[in-house]
């Protein structure tokens, strides 16, 4: 009996999520007909007016001078995320992932808020990469090698802490057809203290339609008992992108992710196999997001596990016409920085 229940609350919880992917492709098969705004049209605008306008007020504070407004490039993008997972149930969130454009600062400064654009997602539920942070610029920044710092406020070990960061990324110059980046980070939390990171990853064109990445992530905490706790954490990602011909702008993606845990005993904590799909809607600041997936977590055995996600983003503030490959599709893939139009 409470078998059937639970599978009677899990049918009644897809239900729900298909016809919030359902009313997505709504609004992507939205009439073009009409080509006056609309009340959608011109709140997006207000935002985005508004949007540029905090930005400009927060360069002033770092500088004397009058706030540049057509340098300005602040863009903020928002989504609200509907996830259900056969052993976690079902999820709904509210995110946020902003860069505040700082030009007074000759673009060295920048305010950072939301999720951590530099970091591969641990899951699509994680929470640790929200912050709030400024990200300084190091003038000795060329091509091939970036040093970033950052001090801020960050979620870890599910409470905000102070902390600080030194970021250094090389990108290797070979004559092969893989192009080699390695990624050391260093972490201070004022409870969790330190942490570091380090990731290697390798690109590869293949053909005009595929970018294949291998990521291999080395994780250590101090003291963080939600992760490895003293311990290393290993994980290994595969993505292969492939570039899509449609009428509207979309993009395609296969992952293959592993999650390993060397304490209390090595092991592999997860392994998720998942399918990425966006496409634009005809309104050129939004777009929607699907990604099925199924997963093998530790926590319930390895047992087979059904998970899907679905998103709905939009882009506020400067050109808000979205390129869909933005954090999704790297730059290094040649059509990734197209933005065609519909």
């Amino acid at each position: 009996m409470i078998l059937a229940q639970k599978l009677n609350i899990q049918g009644i919880i897809k239900l729900i999520l298909i016809g919030f992917l359902s009313a997505i492709a709504s609004i992507a098969a939205a009439d073009d007909a009409n080509p006056t705004p609309d009340r959608i049209e011109e709140i997006h605008e207000d935002w985005s007016e508004w949007v540029l306008g905090t930005a400009n007020k927060i360069d002033g504070f770092f500088s004397n001078s009058q706030a540049d407004e057509d340098a300005q490039k602040t863009r903020i993008r928002g989504w609200i995320q509907g996830q259900y997972d056969e052993n976690e149930g079902s999820k709904i969130r509210l995110r946020v992932r902003a860069r505040l454009s700082l030009p007074n600062t000759e673009n060295r400064i920048s305010l950072v808020i939301g999720d951590d654009e530099n970091e591969q997602s641990q899951g699509p539920d994680t929470q640790d990469q929200q912050n709030v942070s400024l990200q300084f610029r190091s003038r000795r920044d060329t091509a091939l090698k970036t040093v970033r710092f950052d001090l801020g406020i960050r979620r870890r070990d599910s409470q905000y802490q102070l902390y600080g960061r030194a970021r250094h990324t090389k990108i290797f110059d070979t004559a092969s057809a893989w192009v080699p980046r390695l990624t050391n980070s260093f972490y201070y939390f004022t409870k969790s203290r330190f942490e570091y990171r380090g990731e290697a990853q390798f690109d590869r064109v293949i053909g005009k339609n595929l970018f294949f990445r291998p990521i291999s992530v080395l994780r250590w905490y101090e003291n963080n008992p939600d992760e490895c706790d003293g311990g290393w954490c290993y994980d290994q990602f595969f993505s292969l992108y492939q570039r899509l011909d449609h009428k509207k702008p979309a993009a395609l993606a296969y992952d293959l992710e592993f999650y390993f845990r060397q304490k209390p005993e090595f092991e592999v904590f997860d392994a998720v196999f998942k399918t990425r799909y966006r496409r634009k809607t005809d309104r050129d600041w939004l777009f929607w997001e699907v990604e099925p997936a199924i997963h093998f977590p530790s926590d319930y055995d390895h047992d087979l596990t059904f998970r899907i996600l679905v998103k709905l983003e939009g882009v506020f503030g400067y050109n808000t016409e979205a390129n869909i490959n933005d954090y999704f599709t790297p730059t290094e893939a040649d059509w990734a920085r197209e933005n065609p139009n519909d």
